[in-house]
């Protein structure tokens, strides 16, 4: 360890030799190892070309695909996972870089696996949810502290950020890391609702701390993606709760309160930064008219390749099909998260990704109860839809760790769902004397 040399070198050692333990407690223990997956994801460093969370995750995968079971995983889940991934290898086959096209096969059908490995795994066990809420919650407070400290000039472990007076924490930019911390405000935002409705003070309040921090770090991030993904989120928790009339009226409340605290807590000038981003007229700075040209451009590159062009294929297309004054340079996406899956992975694909995503929101949208569990359904599902809000204007899946946020919370759904089956089901079996 000394011979590495610096501080930064050592902790990345420890790292690699953290995730190398992660994937022999997965092989042993596949619940504990999934949840050490979940810990390690928001904490990424490269070396030798390539970064940790993707050798975790390529690894997980091979070691946890024996403990899918079929008749564990959903059709619609099965479906999805399946055409997304084949969909991927398809549009290799006809990609100009094939090799990036392959890969991009490969990070998607990890994460397929992974989602119905956890699935499998965590099959009737009803505190897998909750956990996994605490454990996404309590990593958030972490990369927000961190960000706190990028934003003053404190660079250990993080770097720089990437654009100047953006701080991005762990991640590789600042809308990655925004829309990171907006799922957790959400879900955490359940939470609280979920220890009102129980009765848990301390519980509620742990949560209300954790809340005001992570959405001070969603405001110094100044980033409109991240305040639109919570704005989606809170407003579609509401919608997914609108039958439950005592939750709908808690959750009001804590908005106004949480909101306040986090407007108070914010710096002046993040908050006149932010006042000026937001008021900027849409489609009127220099950066809304590259976004809306290159999301023309995805678009018309989705109609005309059906099968897609794979995976850091795009800018090939734009440097060979498009001339628009007001794209200056080549981008890696189109800015748009569901016509870049179909760039990415065909129209197969999208539909695969599309599935993946609609289900479980739509499932928690027709569900009937009042449990804690479905509250809990709401939340995550509430998280996906704040998601493609941000991602309806931008693309966070070039950073892997990203696909395991999303397949976490379409698995959060299932799975509180699941739970909430189960309880209503004990509380209404009869009882024996």
């Amino acid at each position: 360890m000394v011979k590495l040399g610096t501080v930064q070198r050592e902790l990345k050692a420890i790292l690699i030799m953290f995730a190398g333990i992660a994937m022999i407690v997965a092989a042993l223990r596949p619940e504990v190892g999934l949840a050490m997956l979940l810990v390690l994801m928001p904490f990424e460093f490269h070396f030798s070309g390539t970064g940790t969370n993707e050798v975790v995750i390529v690894a997980m995968a091979m070691v946890l695909a024996w403990r899918i079971q079929a008749s564990s995983i959903p059709a619609w889940m099965s479906l999805g996972g399946i055409a997304l991934a084949l969909g991927s290898f398809t549009a290799a086959i006809g990609a100009q870089n094939q090799t990036d096209a392959l890969w991009g096969g490969v990070r998607w059908t990890a994460a397929i696996i992974l989602l119905f490995a956890a699935t499998s795994v965590f099959r009737g066990n009803r505190e897998a949810a909750r956990r996994m809420v605490d454990i996404f919650t309590g990593s958030a407070v972490v990369v927000v502290i961190f960000a706190f400290a990028q934003k003053a000039g404190v660079y250990v472990l993080v770097g720089s950020p990437y654009f100047s007076g953006h701080p991005n924490s762990f991640f590789g930019i600042y809308t990655v890391y925004a829309g990171y911390t907006a799922m957790a405000a959400t879900l955490a935002t359940g939470e609280i609702l979920i220890g009102w409705y129980e009765r848990r003070p301390l519980r509620a309040s742990v949560y209300g701390g954790a809340l005001i921090l992570i959405l001070t770090g969603i405001a110094i991030s100044t980033s409109r993606g991240g305040l639109l993904a919570l704005g989606a989120g809170w407003l579609l928790l509401l919608v997914l709760n609108v039958r439950r009339g005592s939750v709908i009226a808690h959750a009001c409340a804590i908005f106004a309160i949480f909101i306040g605290a986090a407007y108070l807590a914010t710096p002046e000038s993040t908050r006149v930064t932010i006042q000026q981003r937001v008021s900027t007229q849409g489609g009127a700075s220099a950066e809304d008219k590259t976004r809306f040209a290159l999301q023309k451009a995805g678009e018309q590159g989705l109609l005309e390749n059906p099968f897609g062009l794979g995976y850091e294929n795009f800018p090939f297309y734009l440097r060979e099909h498009v001339h628009n004054t007001n794209i200056q340079k080549v981008f890696d996406h189109a800015h748009e998260t569901p016509v870049q899956i179909g760039l990415d992975a065909g129209w197969l694909g999208l539909a695969g990704f599309l599935l993946l995503w609609g289900w479980p929101v739509g499932r928690v949208l027709i569900y009937r109860s009042d449990g804690p569990s479905a509250i809990r359904a709401s939340a995550f599902a509430a998280a996906l839809g704040g998601f493609m809000a941000q991602g309806l204007f931008d693309y966070l899946f070039y950073e892997i760790d990203v696909l395991i946020f999303f397949v976490a919370m379409v698995w959060g759904v299932v799975q509180a769902l699941s739970d909430d089956e189960e309880e209503g089901a004990a509380r209404t079996a009869p009882a024996f004397s």
